[in-house]
């Protein structure tokens, strides 16, 4: 008997399972639903749209659909276009590869006049359900809250922002990054230090400090070290935690615990949770006897795109077994 087998999610976690499923059950049915009218999920509206070596990973992405391996349904979302019951009795096994696609908040005052990351970052990428920020044009101080690399992602990008075709109309002058820790505390790769240290439109700026124990707060005292550069001032603002986003209708102001950062834009970038499909919250590999999750709707935001790669292999094997009588 052919076995059959229905994904949920086109992201990278979700392609990389059809190509594992495809490679450990050939002639198996994969059938692979994506809400929306693009595949490739995180890879398309995820990624900063100047990481163009991450984005073409895309290629790798489609092979298994343009072999036949599987089939994509676009424009289908499971839980409002087909039921997750339904897959379940229509398919041997299912998985859920939806990722984790809420926006986290700061629970603090006025945030709603702030653009949660991953709002902004889908925007940036043309998703079609992403709205941009109220205020734009001629915004002149811009502030991101954050100690990981999407932080920095939202940096860089303010500051190339003339690059930029839906960002031109800013008119930047300095970004504030708020980080909550010290710098010994941050999260941000040396990859992505590395791009920050080198923009021609912009420069670190912040007080030197002692600790230099990891290769990024390396990094971070070697800018504290530098002198001011050319372009917009980006100011690391260490130990300093965003209260309230001030604004009456539109933002003003981000009120920290050590005082008051005048804002026309204001990014957080706090991480992101998951979402119930259907229904059904997915955690661990297997949340229910045949039903199955994979990537960040698994084991939630954490790893790289090469991290479900290993992952995918894993699960399709445990879904293969779970065929068996």
């Amino acid at each position: 008997m052919t076995a059959r087998f229905a994904i949920a999610g086109s992201g990278p976690a979700g392609c990389y399972l059809v190509d594992a499923l495809g490679r450990a059950a050939p002639g198996a049915v994969i059938d692979v639903f994506e809400r929306l009218d693009e595949p490739f999920g995180l890879v398309r509206f995820g990624v900063a749209p100047d990481h163009e070596a991450t984005r073409a990973i895309t290629r790798v992405l489609r092979r298994p659909f343009d072999k036949g391996a599987a089939r994509l349904h676009l424009g289908v979302e499971v839980g409002r276009d087909i039921g997750l019951a339904s897959l379940r009795r229509d398919y041997d096994a299912v998985a859920l590869a939806t990722g984790a696609p809420v926006d986290r908040r700061l629970g603090v005052p006025g945030e709603e006049l702030a653009e949660p990351s991953g709002h902004f970052i889908r925007w940036i990428n043309g998703h079609p359900e992403a709205a941009p920020p109220a205020r734009l044009a001629g915004a002149r101080r811009a502030v991101v809250v954050g100690a990981g690399n999407v932080a920095l992602d939202a940096v860089r990008l303010l500051a190339k922002h003339r690059e930029i075709d839906c960002l031109n109309p800013l008119a930047l002058e300095r970004i504030d990054l708020l980080i909550r820790g010290g710098p010994e505390d941050v999260r941000f790769s040396p990859a992505e230090l590395l791009e920050i240290g080198e923009l021609a439109t912009a420069w670190p700026d912040l007080d030197a400090f002692e600790d230099a124990g990891s290769e990024a707060t390396v990094m971070l005292k070697e800018f504290s070290a530098r002198p001011p550069g050319r372009g917009i001032p980006i100011r690391f603002h260490f130990h300093t935690q965003a209260t309230a986003f001030l604004g009456a209708g539109r933002l003003e102001a981000v009120q920290t615990d050590r005082g008051v950062l005048p804002a026309d834009l204001a990014v957080t970038c706090i991480g992101y949770g998951k979402a119930a499909i259907d229904g059904v919250w997915p955690t661990g590999p297997e949340p229910e006897p045949g039903l199955y999750a994979v990537g960040w709707a698994a084991r939630g935001p954490t790893g790289t795109i090469p991290t479900n790669r290993a992952e995918a292999r894993a699960l399709a094997r445990r879904m293969i077994a779970g065929l068996e009588p």
